[in-house]
């Protein structure tokens, strides 16, 4: 009897083994995945970057990895931009993923980031049209950049040690009270500032349960172990049980509760403020005055929407212009060049205009390169989508089954591409002709930090707003370099944020 048992187990394991395989059979080839988990014990949490680097120099420039859900992994160019722009309505959709779609507690399929379909498309399509409003109609956008951004360079020049400045909080409340204020009409002071500062810190811990990286300072002490919202996502049913509903979902829902707090606020007392004989001045306003014409435009979609700004444009910005002082302060002669492109243009007082980018030469090619640069630090770009038609798509003679996880590799592909020669160096130059003017376009077409097609950034109009004016007007009023007896320190503590560290500030 022992050995008829032994038997139909062994014969049920050998029969799901082969199934197993027969399933990952109808995806991209790439590392061998183990039965049932796949290629989780060959995924290095602490840097994903190293593990889909290995990969990637390892397999066809489209494979899959099994985590133990199969990742579809592009890191080609040409296939990235067949996929999401020539290909764009098959690879438009998103993923499910139920952890996140609980924690986000709004509604299923609401706002920008995580909907697909008509909702996702009206929705993109809305805050495009806002946006676009707001920065080339009205400019109106400038103007609450430059007034922030003139609140954080007279906060740095009243900084009494300015030998040793921690310029991370100052970025970050600037870039925090932008969209703020581009959302809900109003920013705060450096003075006055805690409700915006809690709310910084919770998006912070909120993007730290991201399961592509390891806990940073400890997970704020708040999480223990991020792996188990990682497996949350891959086993739903673990969010189930007592025993780790908590580390798989309950945490990830804590910190996204208190970020719809205050995004259901704002939203709320910016609504009650709304006059329907007024010019809209901030984007709550602005999506009102369309919902009347609209009907995929309701509350729950424009709280989703504001959360979605939030989340996506604070972290990611701030952290991009904290890159920038470090990239600064080592690399004066860089620094000092453009420094002095900016004065001739701008002069040392008049505030810095976009109209201005196309008057420096060398903004082009240094803020190319340092978006280049900075794929070496942040975390790795993954542009998630997948089939949204009934049939699956065929891509690059693959049969992709519907509903797959695409993954454009940014990360890989700026760090890899040969057009990139020394990828690792800052080099402005590398992106100009030998005359020294021309711009080499097959280098400026491959810096996509920003992803393209369908799924590109939507907020990156007012991203590239922020960056410009924000490192433009630093390097107009100030000199960065290390704090004396100090080196800058470009080896990040976790794969997106810069270690703690001060720099020294001299007016210029």
């Amino acid at each position: 009897m022992l050995a008829v048992l032994l038997i139909g187990a062994l014969s049920l394991l050998v029969y799901a083994i082969i199934r197993y395989y027969t399933f990952t059979g109808r995806y991209p080839k790439g590392p061998l995945p183990l039965p049932f988990i796949g290629n989780l014990l060959e995924y290095e949490f602490k840097a994903p970057h190293k593990s889909l680097a290995k990969f990637g120099k390892e397999n066809p420039p489209i494979y899959t990895v099994f985590t133990p859900i199969p990742f579809v992994q592009i890191t080609d160019f040409a296939l990235i931009r067949e996929a999401f722009v020539d290909k764009g309505d098959d690879f438009a959709g998103r993923p499910t993923v139920k952890v996140l779609d609980d924690a986000i507690a709004f509604a299923p399929n609401a706002g920008v980031l995580s909907s697909s379909g008509d909702n996702w498309r009206e929705q993109r399509r809305t805050s495009l049209m806002i946006l676009k409003d707001f920065g080339m109609g009205r400019n109106l956008m400038e103007e609450q950049v430059r007034s922030s951004i003139a609140n954080y360079i007279e906060r740095l020049s009243n900084t009494a040690d300015k030998d040793h400045v921690d310029v991370g909080w100052p970025i970050q409340v600037m870039v925090a009270n932008i969209i703020n204020e581009t959302l809900f009409g109003y920013r705060y002071t450096h003075d006055n500032c805690q409700p915006l500062l809690r709310f910084v810190e919770d998006t912070k811990k909120f993007i730290a349960t991201s399961v592509f990286r390891e806990s940073p300072l400890q997970f704020f002490e708040n999480l223990s172990d991020s792996k188990a919202l990682f497996l949350g996502m891959m086993f739903p049913v673990l969010t189930k049980l007592p025993i780790t509903k908590w580390h798989t979902s309950g945490r990830f829902k804590a910190a996204m509760g208190k970020i719809n707090e205050y995004i259901v606020d704002n939203v709320d007392r910016t609504l009650k403020e709304y006059d329907v004989e007024n010019e809209p001045t901030c984007f709550v306003h602005a999506y009102k005055q369309r919902m009347e014409h609209n009907e995929f435009l309701d509350q729950t979609n424009l709280y989703a929407c504001c959360s979605d700004f939030f989340l996506a444009g604070t972290e990611t910005t701030a952290t991009t212009l904290k890159w920038a002082m470090l990239i600064f302060a080592a690399h004066q002669e860089a620094q000092e060049k453009l420094r002095c492109e900016i004065h001739a243009v701008v002069g040392k007082d008049r505030p810095v205009a976009m109209a201005d980018q196309t008057s420096v030469s060398n903004r082009f090619v240094f803020f190319k390169c340092h978006e280049k640069y900075m794929n070496f630090f942040r975390c790795p770009k993954l542009e998630l989508a997948s089939s949204r038609f009934n049939d699956s798509p065929t891509f690059w003679g693959y049969k992709i089954p519907k509903d797959t996880w695409i993954n454009a590799d940014i990360h890989y592909l700026m760090a890899n591409d040969p057009v990139f020669v020394n990828p690792e160096e800052f080099r402005p130059e590398r992106y100009l002709m030998e005359d020294g003017k021309t711009l080499r376009k097959d280098l400026v077409e491959r810096t996509i930090p920003f992803s393209i097609g369908k799924r590109a950034c939507t907020g990156e109009g007012l991203a590239r707003v922020e960056i410009f004016i924000g490192i433009a007007s630093t390097l107009q009023h100030f000199k960065i370099s290390p704090s004396p007896g100090m080196t800058a320190d470009l080896i990040p503590e976790t794969m997106r944020f810069p270690r703690q560290q001060t720099l020294k500030i001299e007016s210029v």
